[in-house]
């Protein structure tokens, strides 16, 4: 009964700490929602502060085409217009990048700040 209780006790650990090790994983890379004429998280217009390395998740749920391309910073790059599906980019350089929608800037814009 003993070993029973120990292999039952074991398992249990076991899948506690197989769910916070996903639960913190998913919490490591920031996502942001782009949306009909938004990028959103917590707030429209969103500011995500991040360590360089690090990256950033943009899932679309938008009717509307969007993209998304950096106004300023030191590397510059572009997601490619669509409506659905999942692009991540890691920053590897310490600034402030501002970035838009290139069909709907300036007023679709966010802000990643990237810290060394």
């Amino acid at each position: 009964m003993k070993v029973l209780l120990a292999l039952v006790l074991a398992i249990v650990v076991a899948g506690v700490a197989v769910f916070v090790t996903s639960q913190d994983d998913a919490a490591e890379t920031p996502t942001v929602l782009v949306t009909d004429n938004a990028f959103v998280r917590d707030v429209d217009r969103p500011t995500v502060t991040i360590s360089e390395g690090d990256a950033v998740t943009w899932r679309w749920a938008a009717q509307q085409s969007h993209g998304v391309s950096v106004r300023s910073g030191p590397v510059q790059f572009t997601i490619p217009v669509r409506t659905d599906g999942r692009v991540t980019r890691s920053f590897s350089k310490a600034c402030t990048y501002r970035l838009v929608c290139p069909l709907h800037a300036p007023g679709m814009k966010m802000t990643v700040v990237v810290k060394s």
